[in-house]
Protein backbone atom coordinates (compact mmCIF):
# COMPACT_ATOMS: atom_id res chain seq x y z
CA UNK A 1 0.00 0.00 0.00
CA UNK A 2 0.80 3.63 -0.63
CA UNK A 3 2.11 5.67 2.41
CA UNK A 4 -1.13 7.18 4.38
CA UNK A 5 -0.82 10.81 5.71
CA UNK A 6 -4.04 12.25 7.59
CA UNK A 7 -3.67 15.87 6.24
CA UNK A 8 -5.11 18.88 8.38
CA UNK A 9 -4.90 22.57 8.22
CA UNK A 10 -5.77 23.00 11.82
CA UNK A 11 -6.24 21.44 15.55
CA UNK A 12 -9.93 21.14 16.28
CA UNK A 13 -12.01 18.73 16.70
CA UNK A 14 -12.67 17.32 13.75
CA UNK A 15 -8.80 17.14 13.13
CA UNK A 16 -8.05 15.50 16.12
CA UNK A 17 -11.08 12.82 15.26
CA UNK A 18 -10.35 12.40 11.97
CA UNK A 19 -6.34 12.52 11.48
CA UNK A 20 -4.89 12.45 14.75
CA UNK A 21 -6.69 9.30 16.15
CA UNK A 22 -7.32 7.72 12.57
CA UNK A 23 -3.68 7.65 11.70
CA UNK A 24 -3.09 6.12 15.06
CA UNK A 25 -5.80 3.89 14.64
CA UNK A 26 -4.23 2.34 11.12
CA UNK A 27 -0.69 1.97 12.24
CA UNK A 28 -2.23 -0.15 15.22
CA UNK A 29 -3.10 -2.46 12.59
CA UNK A 30 -0.16 -2.91 11.41
CA UNK A 31 -0.04 -0.24 8.28
CA UNK A 32 1.86 3.01 8.98
CA UNK A 33 -0.05 6.20 8.78
CA UNK A 34 0.88 9.87 9.78
CA UNK A 35 -0.82 12.83 10.99
CA UNK A 36 0.72 15.83 9.44
CA UNK A 37 0.10 19.46 8.35
CA UNK A 38 -0.49 20.52 5.26
CA UNK A 39 2.98 22.67 5.14
CA UNK A 40 4.85 19.56 5.31
CA UNK A 41 3.56 17.88 2.03
CA UNK A 42 6.32 19.02 -0.23
CA UNK A 43 8.59 15.89 -0.85
CA UNK A 44 6.10 13.37 -0.33
CA UNK A 45 5.51 11.12 -3.45
CA UNK A 46 3.24 8.43 -4.49
CA UNK A 47 1.40 8.69 -1.32
CA UNK A 48 -2.38 8.49 -0.35
CA UNK A 49 -3.23 11.95 1.44
CA UNK A 50 -6.60 12.64 3.19
CA UNK A 51 -7.78 16.38 3.91
CA UNK A 52 -9.54 16.52 6.53
CA UNK A 53 -12.16 18.83 5.33
CA UNK A 54 -11.00 21.26 3.33
CA UNK A 55 -7.56 21.69 0.75
CA UNK A 56 -5.96 24.60 -0.66
CA UNK A 57 -5.69 24.71 -4.50
CA UNK A 58 -1.79 24.55 -4.46
CA UNK A 59 -1.50 21.61 -2.51
CA UNK A 60 -3.49 19.43 -4.53
CA UNK A 61 -2.02 20.23 -7.34
CA UNK A 62 1.38 19.79 -5.86
CA UNK A 63 -0.04 16.52 -4.96
CA UNK A 64 -1.13 15.08 -8.05
CA UNK A 65 1.84 16.34 -10.43
CA UNK A 66 4.29 14.23 -7.36
CA UNK A 67 1.59 11.19 -8.36
CA UNK A 68 -0.25 11.57 -4.82
CA UNK A 69 -3.86 10.32 -4.34
CA UNK A 70 -6.09 12.87 -2.78
CA UNK A 71 -9.21 11.82 -0.55
CA UNK A 72 -11.27 14.50 1.21
CA UNK A 73 -12.83 13.58 4.76
CA UNK A 74 -16.01 15.77 3.96
CA UNK A 75 -16.89 15.95 7.14
CA UNK A 76 -19.51 19.15 7.28
CA UNK A 77 -17.98 21.31 4.52
CA UNK A 78 -21.26 20.48 2.51
CA UNK A 79 -23.43 21.80 5.32
CA UNK A 80 -21.81 25.40 4.41
CA UNK A 81 -21.13 25.43 1.31
CA UNK A 82 -23.42 23.61 -1.98
CA UNK A 83 -20.15 22.24 -3.95
CA UNK A 84 -17.51 20.47 -3.01
CA UNK A 85 -14.41 22.89 -3.48
CA UNK A 86 -12.01 22.08 -6.50
CA UNK A 87 -13.73 18.93 -6.33
CA UNK A 88 -12.10 17.77 -9.47
CA UNK A 89 -8.87 17.38 -7.90
CA UNK A 90 -9.79 14.25 -5.41
CA UNK A 91 -9.55 10.62 -6.00
CA UNK A 92 -11.77 9.72 -3.45
CA UNK A 93 -13.97 11.47 -0.66
CA UNK A 94 -15.06 10.07 2.32
CA UNK A 95 -18.76 11.05 2.97
CA UNK A 96 -20.28 11.19 6.82
CA UNK A 97 -23.80 10.26 5.93
CA UNK A 98 -25.57 8.42 2.74
CA UNK A 99 -27.08 11.52 2.26
CA UNK A 100 -24.05 13.41 1.73
CA UNK A 101 -22.81 10.03 -1.05
CA UNK A 102 -26.33 10.65 -2.94
CA UNK A 103 -26.33 14.00 -3.21
CA UNK A 104 -22.09 14.74 -3.73
CA UNK A 105 -20.91 11.55 -4.18
CA UNK A 106 -22.97 9.21 -7.22
CA UNK A 107 -22.18 11.75 -10.03
CA UNK A 108 -18.64 11.10 -9.66
CA UNK A 109 -17.95 8.08 -11.32
CA UNK A 110 -14.35 7.93 -11.77
CA UNK A 111 -13.54 8.15 -8.01
CA UNK A 112 -13.99 6.33 -4.72
CA UNK A 113 -16.58 6.99 -2.84
CA UNK A 114 -17.83 6.05 0.53
CA UNK A 115 -20.22 6.51 3.17
CA UNK A 116 -18.13 5.78 6.56
CA UNK A 117 -19.81 7.58 10.26
CA UNK A 118 -17.39 9.31 12.20
CA UNK A 119 -16.30 7.03 15.19
CA UNK A 120 -16.64 7.50 18.72
CA UNK A 121 -13.93 9.49 20.70
CA UNK A 122 -12.22 6.66 22.36
CA UNK A 123 -11.70 9.41 25.69
CA UNK A 124 -15.03 9.16 26.19
CA UNK A 125 -16.51 6.50 28.73
CA UNK A 126 -19.93 4.76 30.20
CA UNK A 127 -21.52 8.00 32.54
CA UNK A 128 -21.90 7.61 36.04
CA UNK A 129 -25.29 9.13 36.36
CA UNK A 130 -27.41 6.43 37.26
CA UNK A 131 -31.05 6.37 36.28
CA UNK A 132 -33.03 7.70 38.92
CA UNK A 133 -33.91 10.70 37.45
CA UNK A 134 -33.13 13.20 34.38
CA UNK A 135 -29.89 14.21 33.72
CA UNK A 136 -29.80 15.67 29.89
CA UNK A 137 -26.73 17.78 28.70
CA UNK A 138 -25.65 19.70 25.17
CA UNK A 139 -22.02 18.79 24.50
CA UNK A 140 -21.42 21.21 21.96
CA UNK A 141 -19.97 25.06 21.41
CA UNK A 142 -21.72 28.20 21.47
CA UNK A 143 -21.30 28.56 17.87
CA UNK A 144 -23.18 25.23 17.09
CA UNK A 145 -26.66 26.12 18.37
CA UNK A 146 -29.03 29.48 18.38
CA UNK A 147 -30.43 28.21 21.50
CA UNK A 148 -27.50 27.88 24.06
CA UNK A 149 -28.18 28.18 27.54
CA UNK A 150 -31.66 29.17 26.55
CA UNK A 151 -32.98 25.37 27.75
CA UNK A 152 -34.64 24.82 30.32
CA UNK A 153 -33.74 21.41 31.81
CA UNK A 154 -29.91 21.25 29.45
CA UNK A 155 -26.59 21.45 31.03
CA UNK A 156 -24.61 23.35 28.47
CA UNK A 157 -21.35 21.79 28.39
CA UNK A 158 -18.42 23.37 26.31
CA UNK A 159 -15.11 21.62 24.68
CA UNK A 160 -12.97 22.50 27.92
CA UNK A 161 -15.56 20.57 30.01
CA UNK A 162 -16.98 17.71 27.69
CA UNK A 163 -14.62 14.88 29.09
CA UNK A 164 -15.06 15.59 32.56
CA UNK A 165 -18.42 16.43 32.58
CA UNK A 166 -20.08 13.96 30.33
CA UNK A 167 -19.57 11.22 33.08
CA UNK A 168 -22.69 13.02 34.92
CA UNK A 169 -24.94 13.08 32.11
CA UNK A 170 -27.23 9.92 31.33
CA UNK A 171 -29.02 11.60 28.45
CA UNK A 172 -27.53 14.30 25.63
CA UNK A 173 -29.59 16.58 23.50
CA UNK A 174 -28.52 16.96 18.89
CA UNK A 175 -30.47 20.02 17.64
CA UNK A 176 -29.67 20.62 13.47
CA UNK A 177 -31.45 23.76 13.12
CA UNK A 178 -31.51 24.02 9.10
CA UNK A 179 -32.30 22.07 6.03
CA UNK A 180 -29.09 21.22 5.90
CA UNK A 181 -27.90 20.56 8.57
CA UNK A 182 -30.74 18.05 8.63
CA UNK A 183 -29.51 16.42 5.51
CA UNK A 184 -25.61 16.62 5.88
CA UNK A 185 -24.55 17.46 9.39
CA UNK A 186 -22.30 14.24 10.18
CA UNK A 187 -23.18 11.98 13.08
CA UNK A 188 -20.45 13.04 16.10
CA UNK A 189 -22.97 14.06 19.05
CA UNK A 190 -25.05 10.14 17.78
CA UNK A 191 -21.21 8.86 18.29
CA UNK A 192 -20.81 10.84 21.55
CA UNK A 193 -24.03 9.28 23.09
CA UNK A 194 -23.31 5.74 21.91
CA UNK A 195 -19.67 5.86 23.64
CA UNK A 196 -21.39 7.38 27.16
CA UNK A 197 -24.19 4.44 26.73
CA UNK A 198 -26.54 7.62 27.25
CA UNK A 199 -29.32 8.02 25.59
CA UNK A 200 -30.25 10.68 22.99
CA UNK A 201 -32.99 13.38 22.18
CA UNK A 202 -32.36 14.17 18.43
CA UNK A 203 -33.92 16.08 15.70
CA UNK A 204 -35.23 13.34 13.19
CA UNK A 205 -32.17 14.04 10.88
CA UNK A 206 -30.53 12.09 7.91
CA UNK A 207 -27.70 11.23 10.08
CA UNK A 208 -29.51 10.11 13.02
CA UNK A 209 -32.11 8.29 11.31
CA UNK A 210 -29.67 5.98 9.64
CA UNK A 211 -28.16 5.12 12.47
CA UNK A 212 -30.64 4.69 14.51
CA UNK A 213 -33.68 3.71 13.03
CA UNK A 214 -36.80 5.92 12.04
CA UNK A 215 -38.53 3.96 14.86
CA UNK A 216 -36.30 5.51 17.23
CA UNK A 217 -38.35 6.65 19.95
CA UNK A 218 -36.74 10.14 21.12
CA UNK A 219 -36.98 12.04 17.98
CA UNK A 220 -37.95 15.64 18.51
CA UNK A 221 -41.35 16.01 16.56
CA UNK A 222 -43.26 18.56 14.79
CA UNK A 223 -40.36 20.65 12.97
CA UNK A 224 -40.42 18.55 9.94
CA UNK A 225 -41.20 21.42 8.12
CA UNK A 226 -39.24 23.79 9.32
CA UNK A 227 -35.94 22.11 9.92
CA UNK A 228 -35.77 23.48 13.08
CA UNK A 229 -35.52 26.88 12.10
CA UNK A 230 -38.62 28.06 13.48
CA UNK A 231 -37.78 28.98 16.96
CA UNK A 232 -40.80 28.32 18.61
CA UNK A 233 -41.72 25.19 17.52
CA UNK A 234 -38.22 24.68 17.97
CA UNK A 235 -38.75 25.32 21.89
CA UNK A 236 -41.62 23.76 21.46
CA UNK A 237 -40.56 20.52 20.33
CA UNK A 238 -37.53 20.23 23.01
CA UNK A 239 -39.87 21.18 26.43
CA UNK A 240 -42.05 17.68 24.93
CA UNK A 241 -39.19 15.62 24.47
CA UNK A 242 -37.91 16.43 27.28
CA UNK A 243 -40.94 15.57 29.60
CA UNK A 244 -41.27 12.16 27.07
CA UNK A 245 -37.64 11.97 28.43
CA UNK A 246 -38.15 12.34 32.16
CA UNK A 247 -41.37 10.16 32.04
CA UNK A 248 -39.57 7.28 29.57
CA UNK A 249 -36.29 7.09 32.53
CA UNK A 250 -34.99 3.82 33.43
CA UNK A 251 -38.24 2.13 32.24
CA UNK A 252 -38.75 0.42 28.35
CA UNK A 253 -38.44 3.22 26.08
CA UNK A 254 -35.24 4.50 28.00
CA UNK A 255 -33.82 0.79 27.75
CA UNK A 256 -35.08 0.45 23.90
CA UNK A 257 -33.45 3.33 23.24
CA UNK A 258 -30.26 2.40 24.71
CA UNK A 259 -29.98 -0.78 22.64
CA UNK A 260 -30.00 1.26 19.20
CA UNK A 261 -27.01 3.03 20.88
CA UNK A 262 -25.34 0.27 21.98
CA UNK A 263 -25.27 -1.00 18.56
CA UNK A 264 -23.81 1.70 17.35
CA UNK A 265 -21.60 1.85 19.59
CA UNK A 266 -20.52 -1.53 19.10
CA UNK A 267 -20.48 -0.35 15.07
CA UNK A 268 -18.65 2.77 15.00
CA UNK A 269 -15.43 2.17 16.95
CA UNK A 270 -12.26 3.06 16.38
CA UNK A 271 -10.87 0.22 15.41
CA UNK A 272 -13.72 -1.06 13.22
CA UNK A 273 -13.88 2.55 11.12
CA UNK A 274 -10.10 2.07 10.88
CA UNK A 275 -10.90 -1.19 8.78
CA UNK A 276 -12.91 0.79 6.77
CA UNK A 277 -10.66 3.44 5.51
CA UNK A 278 -8.36 0.61 4.75
CA UNK A 279 -10.73 -1.17 2.56
CA UNK A 280 -10.82 2.50 0.93
CA UNK A 281 -7.15 2.41 0.60
CA UNK A 282 -6.93 -0.55 -1.28
CA UNK A 283 -9.23 0.99 -4.12
CA UNK A 284 -6.84 4.01 -4.24
CA UNK A 285 -3.83 1.75 -5.27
Amino acid sequence: MRDLFFVKSWDKGSTVLGADQMAEAITRLGTPARSIYATELAGIRNAIFVFIKRADLRHLLAARLAGNRSVLDVQDQVVFRRWISYGLLYDGFIFRNRRQLEDFGNRRRRVVCRTIYQHWDPRYGAHRAGCDGLRLGYLGTRRSITLWGQIPGVEFVGPDAWFTRAPELNAHLCLRETRREWLYKPNAKIATAAACEAVLLTTPDCSSVEMLGEDYPFYLDGLETSHGADREALRASIARGIERLKKAVGGPLWHHALERLRAVKEESTIERTARRYLDLFEDLQ
